[in-house]
């Protein structure tokens, strides 16, 4: 799984660049410090899913433009405060991470959610 990086901190950017190397089928295919235009950056990097820092994570509709023009992209919208986040799909289907760790992380990129509440 490509996965690209967006509008976060160093240090979020580091510890989440840390938590998916763990896993040998997750690659880091690109990073930038914009959030509100991906497409071009998606393209260019042919990412199956973005990890993003914003202040609305759970604001789905934030993301539905995105979701329609590549419908098979995830994106993890974690909080600003970097503790949890949301995963949105083109489902429609949204999840609360409870708790944001490396296996949540991982298990939200993967499908493989049982730390995950359906909102």
């Amino acid at each position: 799984m490509r996965i690209l990086l967006a509008g976060m901190s160093n240090m979020l950017s580091n510890i989440i660049t840390a938590a998916l190397e763990q896993s040998s089928d997750m690659q880091i295919a690109g990073v930038t410090i914009e959030c509100d235009d991906l497409a071009d950056p998606i393209r260019l990097t042919q990412a199956d899913a973005v990890v993003m820092q914003t202040a609305l994570p759970g604001a789905g509709l934030q993301y539905q433009n995105l979701l329609l023009t590549f419908p098979k992209l995830k994106v993890i919208a974690i909080a600003s405060d970097g503790r949890g986040g949301f995963v949105h799909e083109l489902r429609p289907w949204s999840a609360q991470l409870v708790e944001l760790s490396a296996a949540t992380l991982v298990a939200a990129l993967t499908g493989r959610a049982p730390t995950l509440e359906s909102t």
